[in-house]
């Protein structure tokens, strides 16, 4: 499995992107300073299992094989220090290591231990940034929300969702679809999962894009998970994705969405299934899959060759920004 600290198709910059609640957590990249692993490619991912906890995955690679997925735990004293330790055993090439790490702000320096061996290592924390983040809409674009147009363009059930900064609404009870219907073409969407450190599974920053308010692409902080088709990028019950290519919470990601409607004769009997393909932040986590039914929770299963875009409330904080689709011209 790949991760998207490792991903070349995105820019990566290391300077502070977002006042963060959380600055410990995120993606990370270094080297190896000495013991004989200089050759050898290291970046991490530290991701907040609660306000003060961290499961801390290590990722060392060579020119001759993928990267090692190696795991510890951290902690930091309280929810508002900028300090965290980390220490846990690895095994590397069949020995074991003890590793122990200090991170502070956006730098972090430690070592593996054993076998009578010490290699000291430094990171520093990366922003990864998705290649179409913040992407115009192309010629012949229906711009579906651009900060300023929900009004004229989102139906509300009941309830209008917050207007936020930079351009973004906030999910806000109640579910929300457009008045514009689609068939097949290409959707662009941005989000943001808020940080909900202290939940877990479902319970972190659930929500969702649902392709002709039939068809949902998972919307959840599933930042340093395996793929499954009920975490982010997945299509629940249908298909999980081939990669996961989740940043943290508190970072805009991007769905780019090539959709092909479902097909019917002239009595209205489906000949063709619907099919998708999706590119998260960059990575494709979907080539062409086939729906061969609607998932739950849209605004109907009954399926059709036009359909709204359905953004789903599910309780939690999620942000959207930037959502247009270019109709195919099939």
């Amino acid at each position: 499995m790949r991760v998207m600290a490792l991903c070349i198709l995105a820019s990566v910059v290391t300077f502070t992107a977002l006042a963060a609640e959380n600055p410990i957590q995120g993606n990370w990249r270094g080297r190896f300073v000495g013991g004989g692993w200089e050759s050898r490619t290291l970046t991490a991912q530290v991701i907040a299992t609660s306000n003060v906890n961290y499961r801390v995955q290590f990722f060392v690679g060579n020119e001759e094989a993928d990267p090692v997925k190696l795991v510890i735990t951290g902690q930091r004293p309280n929810d508002e220090a900028v300090t965290a330790e980390f220490s846990g055993q690895v095994r590397v090439d069949g020995v074991l290591y003890e590793v122990t790490a200090t991170a502070e702000n956006e730098d972090m320096t430690g070592q593996f231990a054993g076998d009578g061996a010490t290699i000291p290592f430094e990171m520093r924390k990366i922003y990864i940034i998705p290649p179409t983040l913040g992407a115009e809409p192309p010629e012949g674009a229906i711009v579906l929300f651009d900060g300023t147009n929900a009004e004229e363009n989102w139906q509300r059930h009941p309830l209008v969702w917050n207007m936020v900064g930079g351009g973004a609404m906030e999910v806000s009870r109640s579910n929300l679809v457009t008045k514009y219907e689609h068939g097949s073409g290409r959707l662009h969407v941005e989000f943001l999962c808020p940080l909900m450190a202290n939940a877990t599974g479902q319970g972190r920053a659930n929500s969702g894009v649902y392709v002709h308010g039939r068809y949902e692409v998972q919307v959840l902080d599933s930042f340093g998970d395996d793929p499954a088709d009920n975490l982010c990028g997945g299509i629940y019950r249908i298909a999980a994705p081939i990669q996961m290519a989740s940043l943290p919470p508190e970072e805009w990601q991007t769905y780019d969405i090539d959709f092909t409607a479902p097909k019917f004769d002239d009595s209205g009997q489906k000949v063709e299934n619907a099919r998708i393909t999706v590119v998260h932040n960059g990575v494709l986590i979907h080539d062409d899959v086939e729906l061969p039914n609607c998932t739950a929770g849209g605004v109907s299963d009954q399926e059709v060759a036009e359909g709204v875009l359905m953004l789903q409330d599910h309780g939690d904080r999620v942000r959207f920004r930037n959502i247009w689709f270019l109709p195919s011209e099939d």
